[in-house]
């Protein structure tokens, strides 16, 4: 979810942009006679695997630390390398009633952002996924398509309305630092005639959050950021996670554990869970070297620089994020769908989503 390197894309005459459009209309036809919405009054009515995917949290299986909010920030755990759950991060937040389903189509149903498969877009990273990805609102996403299992709203250039960004507060740290003051660290620079910051904004915690929103068992596979933090406002998620110093400039092992390497095929995390966690070398790797945690309503994930990781929904779930370097977003432009990541170039790239690390990179 950081800024990704550049990459080489083709280019795409407007013959091919009337054939996809022409394309994407007969796929809607097809699926007309399908109710994917969602008719609930409440996120909590909606299906949910907890029976299938949820655990207790038991030390031999999650191991982190769970925090309160001021361990948190006394501790300045953001700084670290260790993933970590804070505890009670959503008190006192309008969100827990503001982004309730009835009352976020309410107050926010034009907000926009994108939808695809949650596969592809773990695999490739949401900013590279073009034509994978198709734009929708909140209101046509839940009540059109949130029961698709091949759509899932992700989106880190969305155009938050500022009302569900202060729906959100207090945000925490370091992300609320930026908040109260986003010169701190300004020094003035005769040359620009103006306060500059010598550290980049792809270096910074900045104010700008992201927004996923899925039905039970949708998340993004295996991919790997910048340091981010992540918190559940409703339902639930189990987390994945996997050191970075395991994996690092080792391709073959990571393909080897984030993949289906024996039919080399990228599979959901759900089927990641149910068919290939078990097997005795990935259990073993997690279990030594990661972390298998439930993080439920209220609850922050911290996820350190690089750590390798995967979600699976437990029942309907909505959560907001912030990583390094994510900046304000103003939605995205009609070129970015024209992009086939998959006849982009052979560029090395990271979404640092690329899940798979350039051998080159410490």
């Amino acid at each position: 979810m950081a800024t990704s390197t550049s990459c080489k894309r083709p280019r795409i005459h407007i013959s091919l942009f009337a054939a996809l459009l022409a394309v994407s209309i007969v796929r809607s036809q097809e699926t007309d006679e399908i109710d994917y919405g969602n008719h609930n009054l409440d996120w909590e009515d909606g299906p949910t695997s907890w029976e299938e995917f949820g655990h207790d949290n038991d030390p031999s299986v999650c191991s982190l630390r769970f925090l309160t909010v001021e361990e948190w920030e006394a501790g300045k755990y953001w700084e670290g390398d260790q993933p970590v759950i804070v505890k009670n991060v959503t008190d006192g937040w309008a969100a827990l009633n503001n982004w309730k389903l009835q009352e976020m189509l309410r107050r926010y149903p034009d907000a926009e952002a994108t939808m695809g498969d949650g596969r592809r877009v773990g695999e490739i990273g949401p900013d590279e996924a073009g034509n994978l990805l198709t734009p929708t609102t909140v209101k046509e996403f839940i009540t059109e398509h949130m029961y698709d299992p091949l759509k899932y709203f992700f989106d880190r250039k969305i155009a938050i309305p500022e009302g569900m960004l202060e729906d959100c507060h207090p945000f925490p740290m370091p992300t609320r630092a930026y908040l109260a003051d986003p010169h701190k660290g300004e020094t003035y620079a005769p040359s620009y005639k103006k306060k500059v910051r010598k550290t980049p904004d792809r270096e910074l915690w900045r104010d700008h959050l992201a927004i996923s929103m899925g039905s039970d068992l949708q998340g993004l596979t295996f991919h790997h950021h910048r340091e981010a933090w992540n918190v559940v406002i409703f339902g639930s998620k189990r987390w994945i996670l996997w050191d970075h110093d395991r994996w690092k400039n080792n391709n073959t092992m990571q393909w080897r554990l984030t993949r289906d390497y024996a039919n080399n095929a990228h599979v959901t995390s759900a089927e990641w869970i149910r068919r290939l966690y078990p097997e005795p070398e990935r259990m073993h790797e997690i279990r030594n070297y990661g972390h298998d945690c439930i993080q439920r309503a209220g609850m922050m994930m911290f996820v350190p620089h690089r750590w390798m990781h995967m979600v699976v929904n437990i029942g309907d779930t909505v959560s907001v994020i912030s990583e390094v370097g994510l900046g304000i977003g103003d939605g995205k432009k009609p070129a970015d769908f024209l992009f086939d990541p998959d006849e982009s170039s052979d560029d090395s790239e990271d979404w640092s989503s690329d899940d798979i690390e350039a051998a080159s990179e410490e």
